[in-house]
């Protein structure tokens, strides 16, 4: 029986309306140019991402490879690479000095993170273990970059300050919070729901045979 997670109001866009309203309460208080900047990030990673990834399976459409054995891995540590080079300092006061490709390193991100959840949904039956390792991973290593800005003794960016923009340690901080909540809320959740209905799918599989 092939696992299907998208066929309705799923727990997918559930999570997905929780983080943007956690986005939007932060976004209007949020004064600091670092929290916004992953505040966007967030968004489009565990928001519009698997809503995109979702919506396309709904309607028989997907990244071309998507359902292969060796996409999610791909993809997987493709999506990690950009994160972590992007939250670099260097390469973050680099892309932060022209709007322009800041917006367009923002689209790549999102068609990575797109494909990312487009593979983890046409996970079924045993092939199920690997999206939900795909999830555990990710959901990790963002809340170990978000703990990194969180206890950090000094702003990490620019000393401070990122072409005049402030990046202040209180700032920082309260991007690494943000993280940290999204986190859970998503790919950890994401993980452990799959495991729970592939369970429950293999428990109806023996009253099937027998009705």
């Amino acid at each position: 029986m092939r696992l299907r997670i998208t066929n309705s109001f799923t727990f997918l866009e559930l999570a997905a309306l929780a983080v943007s309203l956690l986005l939007a309460a932060c976004y209007s208080s949020a004064a600091g140019h670092l929290t916004r900047h992953m505040l966007l990030h967030v968004g489009l990673m565990t928001v519009l991402a698997p809503l995109l990834a979702s919506w396309l399976q709904r309607y028989g459409r997907s990244f071309p490879g998507s359902g292969e054995p060796w996409f999610l891995p791909l993809v997987t540590i493709t999506q990690l690479v950009l994160f972590f080079v992007w939250h670099s300092p260097q390469v973050l006061t680099w892309m932060m000095s022209s709007p322009v490709l800041h917006s367009v390193l923002q689209g790549v991100l999102l068609l990575v993170a797109t494909a990312f959840w487009s593979s983890v949904l046409r996970r079924s039956g045993g092939a199920v273990w690997s999206a939900v390792i795909a999830l555990l991973l990710t959901g990790k290593l963002f809340c170990l970059v978000a703990l990194v800005l969180v206890f950090a003794p000094r702003a990490l960016y620019g000393g401070g300050h990122l072409h005049h923009v402030s990046m202040d340690l209180a700032d920082q901080q309260l991007a690494g919070l943000l993280m940290i909540t999204a986190c859970p809320m998503t790919y950890i959740l994401a993980a452990i729901l799959l495991v729970a209905r592939w369970l429950r799918l293999l428990g109806d599989e023996p009253r099937e045979r027998q009705a």
